[in-house]
């Protein structure tokens, strides 16, 4: 493994990635993931976020490894994902603090307020539809969070994610629920 970041070392390694070779994406892994950390500490500053950044730039990485046009930009291409990948954790980290700003943390009060405006049972049917609409995890954490009452830390650790994973997954429930029952809001 080279010292520094070698165009011609990356260059291989993302001929060998993009032929599915897990060796070689370990061999990436290994060569970047200390610098790649530093980078997006930098950006988002919270460990738990720094580390679901990391896993969703490395998960991009290979699944669009033949996006890379030019094989010996391996490393600028990974900084351009993880820059975009900062700056969409950095937006749903906004649009937590806006939703816990918003809502009440007694569990009492979270468990009524999705539904405080559903008055029949049509009503209650399509909220049932959207609900099952959304992916397994946002559907499973929206829930733990409203209709169990459960504390943000609660609804990570029941579903083995960190904090800021269950807070997106519940940011984007109810940002897609919000769409589809806007018609419910007076």
């Amino acid at each position: 493994m080279p010292g520094s970041f070698d165009q011609q070392y990356f260059a291989l390694l993302a001929s060998r990635i993009r032929a599915q070779d897990a060796d070689a994406f370990a061999e990436f892994y290994d060569a970047t993931h200390a610098m790649l950390r530093r980078r997006i500490h930098g950006f988002l500053r919270d460990p738990d976020s720094v580390q679901d950044a990391m896993q969703e730039v490395y998960i991009a990485v290979y699944k669009n490894i033949g996006a890379l046009k030019l094989d010996r930009l391996l490393v600028p291409w990974t900084l351009q994902i993880a820059y975009h990948v900062c700056c969409d954790f950095a937006q749903a980290a906004r649009a937590d603090q806006e939703y816990a700003s918003e809502l009440p943390e007694t569990a009492g009060g979270l468990a009524d307020e999705p539904y405080r405006l559903v008055k029949d049972r049509d009503s209650w049917e399509r909220v049932r539809a959207s609900l099952a609409k959304l992916p397994f995890q946002q559907r499973q954490a929206f829930l733990l969070r409203y209709e169990n009452g459960l504390k943000l830390d609660e609804v990570a650790a029941f579903m083995g994610v960190s904090l800021a994973t269950a807070k997106r997954y519940i940011a984007a429930a109810r940002g897609t629920l919000q769409k589809d029952l806007s018609y419910l809001r007076p």
